[in-house]
């Protein structure tokens, strides 16, 4: 009576442990990949928004001194008055250096003109802080709006 118990007795096999443990393991693995994406694309959206302070942090700069900061001097130039101030530089423009940082931690760059001839370009330079570059690598630019 025993014996016959124990064959009908309801349980897991070994085999289907491991098949469920599988599953698991697969599904764990898509979400992971899934939301290792999410952070990258709230950095691109948050470099698109910094664009636009920047902007505005630029225009400011153009309105006390008469023209954007040049080239060399770059968006250092909202922050810290450059050494030839003439005393037109009503800055900063912005309150943090960090602010000229984009979120993976490059500087972003200003370009004087810009590539399509207006005043000047805003660029970032995308996760790998290299030109060129393809998904979140890519460069980011304020004349993309």
């Amino acid at each position: 009576m025993n014996q016959k118990k124990r064959k009908n007795s309801s349980g897991f096999t070994l085999v289907e442990l491991l098949v469920v443990v599988v599953i698991l393991m697969v599904i764990g693995t898509i979400s992971m990949q899934t939301f290792r994406k999410e952070p990258d694309k709230a950095r691109v959206q948050a470099a698109r928004t910094s664009f636009s302070q920047l902007e505005t942090a630029l225009e400011r700069y153009k309105l006390d001194s008469g023209t954007y900061p040049a080239e060399e001097e770059g968006l250092l130039a909202l922050v810290v008055a450059p050494d030839d101030d003439d005393g037109s530089w009503g800055g900063p423009y912005m309150r943090k250096k960090t602010a000229l940082r984009d979120p993976w931690g490059n500087d972003y760059l200003l370009q004087i003109p810009a590539s399509d001839g207006t005043d000047y370009e805003l660029i970032c330079l995308g996760a790998d802080g290299a030109e060129g570059g393809e998904g979140f690598n890519a460069d980011l630019s304020s004349l993309d709006e």
